[in-house]
């Protein structure tokens, strides 16, 4: 690995950023986007969209100069790459669902579809209801009260039923930082439950994680470029929620799995230096993706150094700023 890094100080991309001349009609077009996809309604910056109107208009001119006006298509761009693990074709239905109050599974994509309330009335349909009532009602200023509502709840339903109901509001919360569970309000919930059912539902949980390799992105996450797509909102959207519930999951497993852990990241390195590394296919972000899941884990949880010896020894003069960054944050955080 080249140790030779120039280190430039953040106010000189500060400055260059505070210099940003948005247009108008990209200041209003943020403010849809804000509105009409949950993934933006926390940050997103007008400034993203117009640089990247700015860079995709340089990208189509260098290409028509360069190809005698041919223009690749996103198709072509991909190759439609598809993971080797045979389970991969079913990830991306399986890990963008959450729990609904009837009882089923829906994708998180469904803006505009019909809704029906089916009015149950049974105990367990009330007591689902109020779960769920106190799950989106549970803030760090309320949480005390809300706690003891919910383990009230649990105390008389530990079922498999109530803990998906709440192991699916872990993953998509937005309290994961990285430094640990204590930024998830939900999981600490998760302690409510009888130790032994706990283990169990953990187990089962784990085992699924692990043999269906769940810490890979979905199949559209491989097949598109999600950093050039022009209108995909949506789409992205999609992706902002995946990467959001496998860090979060990855952080029930520091807390619960912590023997796990170092198979776990030496699982993430060796896909990534036998699928990934040298693929012209792979989109770089790809690549970013497992390197961020690798130093969140490392950030929150003791382990060995070897996986850091690991990076350490790759030559990184082929990668990308981006990855080169995250590759220096990993091997200076042990």
């Amino acid at each position: 690995m080249d140790d030779k890094v120039i280190k430039i100080h953040l106010s000189v991309f500060q400055n260059r950023y505070n210099h940003v001349d948005v247009p108008d009609n990209i200041l209003q077009k943020a403010e849809t986007l804000k509105k009409s996809c949950s993934c933006f309604d926390s940050f997103y910056d007008p400034k993203m969209i117009w640089e990247k109107k700015l860079y995709n208009n340089k990208r189509e001119k260098h290409s028509q100069q360069h190809s005698h006006n041919y223009t690749p298509s996103h198709s072509q761009h991909s190759h439609n790459y598809t993971p080797s693990h045979s389970q991969h074709s079913q990830q991306h239905s399986q890990q963008q669902q959450h729990y609904t109050p009837n009882n089923s599974y829906q994708t998180a994509s469904n803006k505009g579809r019909f809704h029906i309330i089916i009015p149950d009335f049974s105990d367990n349909s009330c007591t689902k209801r109020a779960l769920i009532g106190h799950l989106n009602k549970l803030t760090s200023k309320n949480k005390e009260v809300i706690y003891e509502k919910i383990k009230a709840i649990i105390d008389t339903n530990n079922t498999e039923e109530v803990f998906l109901i709440i192991w699916s509001y872990i993953k998509i919360t937005d309290g994961s930082g990285g430094s640990g569970s204590s930024d998830n309000l939900y999981i600490r919930l998760l302690d409510y439950f009888d130790s032994t059912f706990l283990n169990t539902m953990l187990d089962t949980l784990w085992n699924n994680y692990t043999q269906q390799k769940e810490w890979i992105p979905p199949k559209y996450i491989f097949d598109n470029n999600l950093l050039l797509l022009n209108n995909e909102y949506e789409l992205y959207c999609d992706y902002v929620k995946w990467k959001k519930g496998v860090h979060n999951t990855n952080i029930i497993w520091m807390k619960y799995k912590p023997q796990e852990i170092q198979r776990l990241l030496n699982d993430i390195y060796d896909y990534l230096t036998e699928e990934c590394f040298g693929n012209p296919n792979i989109h770089k972000y790809i690549i970013d993706i497992f390197l961020e899941q690798i130093l969140k884990i490392l950030k929150s949880s003791p382990t060995d150094t070897s996986i850091v010896e690991k990076i350490k020894a790759l030559d990184i003069k082929t990668f990308d700023s981006s990855t080169k960054f995250l590759i220096y944050n990993i091997i200076e955080n042990k």
